[in-house]
């Protein structure tokens, strides 16, 4: 009992030191020799984290770490703060007391964490963050501790693009139909035909009132990430046969329908004339 009055006394003074002096350590196995459970007005810290923003492989986070409220704590500080990453599995500590409590207390923690070269997919990031605190005459200490995820997606690979429907043939007709698949999702889809513009469009379409002549045509598709991914081009031919004459052909038949009917006429008249000279 005598020994527990000896460390309580020696923290106080640590205190009280520290009020004077400015900010001094204390080392917790001294200032916290009873450890208990938080009770129930204890509230563990606070993490709250930014949307990530993705640049390619590189990922960056912010986050604010802020001890939790109390109604019976004397004392509190954020003694670490932490994460993990799905993809390893290693702990990466951004912030550590050490073992030791700081008077005045840190009770917030802010860090802008970058990371670089993650890998292709989904991921989550798991911030971690322990508070330390103390009850009553600073003889009583309790450890808390939170966590908070976030998500994101890498993907820097450009969707795959198939034209199904066309080959490098010679096309009998101006008006070819246009299908392909992408291997994701696409934002924007688009083709452009014989090195003109881009013409945006939302699926599976036809290319119409096509000249005679040779042509090309790719296919564009975006991802949700921005990444571009290009077809292979088609090289075809249009050869539309040119339409039947029929308003010669007609007139044709007219004349000879005309003329058959006029030699007939002619037969007659002769065939009559000659039966009359008989």
């Amino acid at each position: 009992m005598e020994k527990k009055a000896l460390l309580t006394a020696a923290f106080i003074s640590v205190l009280l030191f520290s009020a004077v002096a400015g900010t001094q350590l204390a080392n917790l196995a001294v200032a916290n020799p009873i450890n208990v459970p938080p009770d129930e007005s204890t509230k563990p810290p606070t993490i709250a984290i930014s949307s990530p923003i993705v640049n390619g492989n590189n990922v960056s986070i912010n986050f604010k770490v802020t001890v939790g409220e109390s109604a019976t704590a004397t004392f509190k500080q954020i003694v670490a703060v932490y994460y993990t990453a799905d993809w390893n599995q290693n702990t990466t500590y951004v912030y550590s007391s050490g073992g030791l409590i700081f008077i005045p207390a840190p009770t917030e923690f802010s860090y802008n964490l970058n990371i670089t070269a993650a890998p292709e997919g989904n991921h989550t990031i798991t911030v971690y963050a322990d508070e330390y605190g103390v009850y009553g005459y600073l003889s009583v200490g309790f450890s808390i501790t939170s966590f908070s995820s976030v998500n994101f997606t890498i993907d820097t690979i450009p969707p795959n693009v198939s034209v199904l429907s066309m080959e490098s043939v010679t096309y009998d007709t101006s008006d070819i139909p246009l299908n392909f698949t992408t291997s994701e999702p696409a934002s924007q889809i688009s083709y452009v035909l014989n090195g003109h513009q881009n013409v945006t469009i939302n699926g599976n379409t036809t290319l119409t009132g096509l000249a005679n002549g040779d042509h090309n045509v790719t296919v564009y598709a975006t991802d949700e990430a921005g990444n571009t991914g290009a077809s292979e081009t088609i090289y075809f031919n249009v050869e539309v046969p040119e339409p039947f004459p029929t308003t010669l052909v007609i007139a044709s038949v007219i004349t000879v329908a005309v003329i058959g009917v006029g030699l007939l006429v002619y037969f007659k008249k002769r065939k009559k004339e000659s039966s009359g000279n008989t």
